[in-house]
């Protein structure tokens, strides 16, 4: 005989999909094969029946169209509006989430643009009544996402003056986010965070000058095997 949990979880789920019926299958598929894992695995702790962080609850859809204490959640249709994807990622002024967590990748925040943008389909039309546990499986298709877990791959190097592979890299992150590189460090400077960041002290007076008076193209990089080395 079924549990009574396993009966309301049948029953939920019958309700949900009827309610869904109504959404166009692509959007409802992209709700919940990208949207609703994400909603309950990093914001459904703090933002649930339960616990409602901020006076928002981001378990079902008018929950997210009321808002908290910061407003509506979302704008459907505008994701550029939508306080969700602002605190996603963190171009809001003071909220960043998921809160005490790494930002999100960017291309689950991307997902979330092109959901708002679409009118933030959604079949959560009646509020959960008890919190919700995340599932493993739910839990386990974020962490998939993970830039960690994603196959080692060998990308093209962008093209760029930078003599460092990596620095063409975020040169061209640079480019895209529309900003200018800051002027290179002088080498009193470039060496002074350089032996900061690997030992903690500062150069002594005998390093900065050594290393100024080196004008090798390998000066830096001797600098650094010597610090890695101490």
């Amino acid at each position: 005989m079924a549990s009574p949990r396993r009966i309301l979880t049948w029953l939920s789920l019958s309700l949900t999909t009827a309610l869904a019926a109504d959404l166009k299958p692509a959007d409802l598929e992209f709700f919940e094969t990208k949207i609703r894992p994400v909603l309950v695995a990093e914001c459904y702790e703090c933002h649930d029946a339960k616990k409602q962080k901020g006076d928002l609850r981001l378990d079902y859809r008018d929950g997210l169209l009321k808002g908290g204490e910061e407003g509506a959640a979302i704008v459907p249709g505008d994701a550029k509006k939508s306080i969700l994807v602002q605190s996603m990622d963190y171009s809001h002024e003071t909220l960043q989430m998921p809160k005490k967590r790494p930002k999100l990748d960017a291309k689950i925040i991307a997902d979330f643009v092109e959901w708002v943008n679409r009118g933030a389909p959604d079949p959560r039309t009646k509020a959960p009544e008890d919190s919700i546990t995340p599932a493993w499986s739910d839990l386990l298709t974020v962490r998939k996402s993970w830039w960690s877990f994603q196959p080692i791959a060998s990308p093209s190097v962008p093209a760029g003056q930078a003599a460092s592979p990596i620095d063409r890299f975020l040169d061209a992150k640079i480019a895209a986010a529309g900003i200018s590189p800051s002027a290179p460090a002088d080498k009193a400077t470039l060496i002074r965070r350089a032996t900061y960041v690997l030992t903690g002290l500062p150069p002594t007076p005998a390093e900065i000058a050594a290393f100024e008076a080196d004008v090798s193209p390998e000066a830096f990089a001797k600098v650094v095997d010597r610090l890695l080395a101490s």
